[in-house]
């Protein structure tokens, strides 16, 4: 089946121009775990985590802001003999610490540290691009993923990891950036080391961002809003500053300017609740939110 066929969500997505700012997962910090594969469709129902560890594991990182994704280099789904790399992230520090396991103790253990330990570190996060492939989750996710990972790979072999699910697999391909937390969508191999370019150089390709996951939805929305506006410009040049969410699905986000951006925009962001579509590759429509931001004068 050809992915323009509009059985693929993802294609269908694109088809019918369905925002994707304030799509990105929530999480001020992440734990990546190295897991060669299969992968479970729910990743921490993957051996050794199936059961109380996945559980324990998800529970962890949850109480500290966290999520947790299974991670393995580009194409290569056998490991190394002994211990597999994990790594904890703070996005708003951009900090982590590091470690190697073997069981699923190891690996709850591990969770742990993205509290305390990871609050204390002063160590600077290497730089990381994570592509969603998981196809055991939707098809799309690997269709799509794969090729965008293989591409960045070699360009940066050091940095590029395949991961498990970021959430919304309409909007693949779908890569997290860390340690700044940009989540991006609608990726295609053909652009993607020109994205990671222009984003390391600070001109965010703001039409692709789904969010920065340390952020609600609704900033997620209006930070991207602001910065198609006025970019090209980076991450640090939008900073959300008064959220004053109201009972009727509508948010208003300050946003905080610097470079190209002005000193202070107010984003109007709309919660709308669609349906009709299909959100993953073979399943009926479903309910969705997306979130529509407009630009105020005040």
């Amino acid at each position: 089946m050809a992915l323009t066929d509009l059985s693929r969500c993802s294609a269908a997505a694109r088809d019918r121009a369905e925002p994707l700012a304030g799509s990105a997962p929530v999480a001020s910090r992440w734990l990546l775990v190295e897991h060669p594969g299969p992968w479970a469709k729910t990743p921490l129902e993957t051996p050794p985590f199936l059961g109380r560890v996945g559980e324990q594991v998800e529970a962890t990182c949850a109480s500290f802001g966290g999520r947790a994704l299974l991670v393995r280099r580009q194409g290569r789904r056998g490991s190394e003999p002994g211990a597999r790399q994990w790594f904890a992230v703070d996005t708003v520090r951009g900090t982590w610490v590091r470690g190697t396991w073997r069981t699923g103790e190891d690996v709850l253990a591990a969770a742990r540290s993205l509290g305390t330990e990871l609050s204390g570190s002063d160590t600077d996060a290497e730089p990381m691009l994570l592509v969603c492939t998981q196809g055991t989750r939707d098809a799309c996710c690997a269709v799509r993923g794969r090729p965008i990972a293989a591409t960045l790979d070699r360009e940066w072999p050091e940095e590029v990891w395949e991961c498990t699910h970021l959430g919304g697999h309409r909007f693949a391909g779908t890569m997290l950036s860390l340690p700044d937390g940009a989540c991006y969508g609608y990726l295609d191999a053909e652009h993607a080391v020109d994205l990671v370019g222009a984003h390391r150089d600070g001109r965010v390709a703001a039409r692709h961002l789904r969010g920065v996951t340390r952020w609600e939805p609704a900033v997620q929305a209006a930070l991207a809003a602001v910065l198609v506006e006025h970019g090209p410009a980076g991450l640090d040049d939008a900073v959300p500053g008064r959220v004053d969410a109201g009972p009727d699905g509508r948010t208003r986000v300050e946003v905080l300017g610097s470079g190209p951006v002005p000193d202070r925009v107010v984003v109007e962001v709309v919660a709308e609740t669609v349906t009709g579509f299909a959100l993953s590759c073979g399943a009926g429509p479903k309910p969705a939110v997306v979130h529509r931001a407009t630009l105020l004068r005040d």
